[in-house]
């Protein structure tokens, strides 16, 4: 649980964060926290209202919340529990943001968070 919060801060910029993010950093990062996924989860589906107005990088940020606030369900909360394939989507979909995004340390702190480097972006 610790380390899908680790791969969210990674992915996410520090200023400019939304709420729904800044809640499911702090859910992953306090174990006490966890039990709260399922409602970390709700706020985030919530959130998803504006989808349109979002950027491809802004809608995979609330994904990785999304599925941020499903593991620490998963491994604090009660039944029923989310999808139990919820983590392993957190590393392709971080992978994603990191292969997309033209700012380097954006990429390189997903990497660092990941444990690889994901390939550079092709050049037009």
């Amino acid at each position: 649980m610790t380390w899908a919060g680790h791969v969210l801060r990674a992915a996410a910029p520090g200023q400019g964060r939304t709420p729904v993010i800044e809640a499911a950093l702090e859910c992953a990062g306090d174990r006490d926290r966890w039990s709260r996924g399922r409602e970390v989860f709700e706020l985030v589906r919530r959130g998803w209202a504006e989808e349109e107005q979002f950027t491809q990088e802004q809608r995979i940020l609330f994904r990785l919340a999304e599925l941020v606030g499903k593991v620490a369900h998963n491994e604090a909360g009660p039944p029923p529990f989310f999808d139990h394939h919820a983590g392993w989507q957190i590393g392709p979909l971080a992978w994603q943001l990191a292969s997309a995004a033209p700012d380097r340390d954006v990429r390189d702190r997903i990497a660092d968070a990941l444990g690889e480097r994901p390939p550079e972006p092709l050049d037009g």
